[in-house]
């Protein structure tokens, strides 16, 4: 809830467009503490349903506080054993991760809205969009591989330990701690809060969800080639230091072509804002590609749920620095969404 630019877009999202939510039925899907549900109790809805299985208790005694137990009920459920008396006409949502797909609660509002929604029904936020840039970003970039370097002093400092205080000898397990190491270190996204001058050219959209004709397949990952203009008055030096590929994603809370919000509100999560709870997803380029003489980047973007636990994913980037019909060589690496 400490998060003032989340919050703001669901609070004018919803107070803006009263009309929308006057006399109507509601499900928040994942309600958390039911702040949303409130919201839209006060905005007048007649009903509201608040799916939540965690914090349920909490919901109910929040929504107790407010006097609105006639109004707001608390189902403490997945919203696959959710049932409801009747449709709803409007789905809200905190439903979206960092880097919008984490955590793959999007595929609950995708149920609740093919099993709850009537068919003239609205979801809040009802569009999404995700962004990549490339940018050089020292301040992330080395502290990520000095990081990774200190570790590994670390276990050759306790294994020197282990070995002359209690003759145990762990140099059988330095590959091993050596290639997790890396793989934590450089392999895995890391949260960031990225400066819009730290970028090396401006942000390009891959990926596009429109909530009320989505289906589960469309939200399972990303797969969408992408070519970046190189900012042509950047600086020598950040030209020479291409560190971090940063994502980020943005929603729109526009009603649905039935029940069009009045006051259309968007929630961009990017560095050009206010920072947010959701930071940005960092994924560590190392060693740094030198851009001097390219015009442009282009790439291909694969977003996979992994096989263990589909709500984790796998990204990988592959991507290679381009001057007018020339190409570079192609870089490849496979990152774990942490």
């Amino acid at each position: 809830m400490h998060d003032p630019v989340r919050m703001d877009a669901y609070r004018t999202a919803i107070d803006e467009n009263k009309d929308n939510f006057l006399g109507k039925v509601v499900l928040d899907v994942g309600c958390g503490t039911g702040v949303l549900s409130i919201m839209a109790a006060r905005a007048g809805a007649r009903k509201v349903y608040a799916v939540e299985t965690n914090a349920a208790r909490y919901a109910r005694k929040l929504v107790g506080a407010h006097g609105l137990e006639d109004v707001v009920t608390v189902l403490e459920c997945c919203v696959e054993e959710a049932d409801l008396p009747e449709k709803v006409d409007i789905i809200v949502s905190d439903f979206m991760g960092h880097f919008l797909l984490q955590e793959s609660m999007i595929d609950n509002v995708i149920l609740a809205r093919d099993k709850f929604l009537k068919s003239t029904g609205a979801i809040y936020p009802s569009h999404c969009k995700m962004f990549l840039a490339a940018a050089s970003s020292s301040r992330h970039g080395e502290s990520r591989v000095e990081a990774h370097h200190e570790s590994l002093e670390e276990f050759d400092e306790v294994k020197d330990y282990m070995f002359n205080e209690c003759e145990i000898d762990l140099t059988c397990l330095s590959d091993v701690y050596k290639d997790e190491a890396r793989e934590l270190a450089l392999h895995s996204s890391c949260s960031v809060h990225l400066e819009a001058n730290e970028l090396l050219g401006p942000p390009v959209a891959v990926k596009e969800i429109d909530l009320l004709t989505a289906t589960h397949d469309d939200v399972k990952g990303v797969s969408q080639s992408f070519c970046i203009d190189l900012d042509p008055s950047m600086d020598k030096e950040k030209r020479r230091n291409f560190d971090l590929w940063v994502g980020w994603f943005a929603v729109q809370f526009n009603g649905s072509p039935d029940n069009p919000s009045l006051v259309q509100v968007e929630c961009d999560t990017g560095p050009y804002n206010d920072e947010t709870h959701w930071s940005h997803e960092g994924f560590i380029v190392h060693p740094p590609i030198d851009l001097t003489g390219a015009s442009k980047v282009q790439g291909q973007i694969e977003m996979t749920r992994k096989k263990a636990n589909w709500r984790l994913y796998d990204v990988k980037i592959s991507h290679r620095a381009c001057s007018g019909e020339k190409s570079g060589e192609e870089v490849s690496k496979t990152y774990y969404l942490k």
